[in-house]
């Protein structure tokens, strides 16, 4: 039976090729500016935790703030 990966859903097939491909290569897929990129599974580690970094020091300041 196959599944849907509901991420997938909004991108051509192309994009959506490329993707599932990725996801053998240990690399990821991006969207940027509407452009999809593959980059390696651990650039895409290090922007997830500065993303996850940037809301921490962002919620620390709303704390101080009241």
């Amino acid at each position: 039976m196959a599944e849907v990966i509901k991420e997938l859903l909004e991108f051509s097939i192309k994009e959506q090729e490329i993707a599932l491909k990725s996801l053998s290569n240990d690399c990821n897929p991006i969207e940027i500016n509407g452009e999809v990129f593959i980059i390696p599974k651990e650039v895409n580690e290090l922007i997830d935790n500065l993303f996850l970094q940037l809301q921490d020091l962002k919620f620390g300041k709303e704390i101080n703030k009241g």
